[in-house]
């Protein structure tokens, strides 16, 4: 098991306290808007996929993620419960059965020959906790999404939906796949999402559910949660907001002061001058 780093930063007094002073409004966190930035890519299993991890990011993954977020940065989040998900791709699937038969044109990608599916592993992975207080602003989820039908390697293209949910809350959704495809009960064709929470998701416990559609149809094929895998049940998450770096100040003496102590020490300044001005 790795251990994040996170080295401290010396920052001169008046960059801090220029910080403390800007206007809360523009500091504090939008809680109303929950915004997230997620990359899906295929990986090769992990050798230790049964539990929960620790793990560092790797440049190309951290790369990812800032180009990601800088691309999102004036896209609006929308929030979808699950049923209102499975709903949408239900009314796709009948808008396009209906068009199929105006036109009287076979489905692009939808096959005829019935197929079982399912999830036959899923793991997760904490990544970013900048203050070490156990509580990870950045995860992956990874699964192992299996086709059986009538021939030996059959194959099926499939893309997912993956929902969080706050402390057995409702699940709300924060990602969907890109279409990628499966190979029978192929072990080489995990997929991964990895995850940086950025705002609305208050520090807590969060449970992971994941439900996979085969292209063309508008039915959930497999699905599985915190019910069927411990690794995806209270991942201990928050916001990046609320991940701040621990930051220690150096003074001329030796001795060091965190921010916070320096925020306090501020407090304590304004209001003694607050006081000897109401007395004077």
């Amino acid at each position: 098991m790795s251990q994040l780093i996170c080295q401290s930063k010396r920052l001169p007094l008046f960059v801090l306290l220029l910080g403390v002073l800007l206007p809360a409004a523009v500091a504090a966190e939008n809680l109303g808007q929950i915004r997230s930035t997620s990359a899906g890519y295929k990986i090769e299993k992990e050798l230790n996929s049964n539990a929960r991890v620790e793990a560092e990011l790797t440049l190309q993954q951290q790369d990812l993620l800032k180009r990601l977020s800088f691309e999102n940065t004036n896209k609006i989040p929308d929030k979808k419960s699950r049923e209102q998900v499975i709903q949408s791709h239900i009314d796709n699937a009948l808008k396009g059965e209906s068009q199929r038969q105006v036109s009287a044109s076979p489905a692009l990608y939808a096959n005829s020959v019935y197929r079982d599916f399912y999830i036959y592993d899923a793991y997760s992975r904490l990544f970013v906790d900048n203050d070490y207080d156990g509580f990870y602003q950045t995860f992956s989820v990874t699964f192992d999404a299996d086709v059986s039908g009538a021939y030996i390697n059959e194959t099926a293209n499939v893309f997912a939906e993956l929902y969080l949910s706050r402390n057995g809350g409702p699940w709300e959704h924060y990602y969907t796949t890109d279409i990628f495809n499966i190979f029978g009960d192929a072990t080489d064709d995990d997929y991964e999402v990895l995850t940086t929470l950025e705002s609305g998701f208050t520090t807590d416990h969060y449970d992971v559910l994941i439900d996979l559609y085969e292209v063309g149809y508008g039915d959930v094929v497999a699905t599985v949660s915190s019910n069927d895998f411990d690794s995806l049940y209270a991942l201990p998450l928050e916001s990046s907001y609320w991940d701040d770096e621990y930051i220690v100040i150096e003074t001329e003496h030796g001795g060091s002061m965190s921010l916070w102590g320096i925020l306090v020490l501020l407090a304590l300044g304004l209001s003694r001058r607050n006081l000897a001005r109401r007395q004077s």
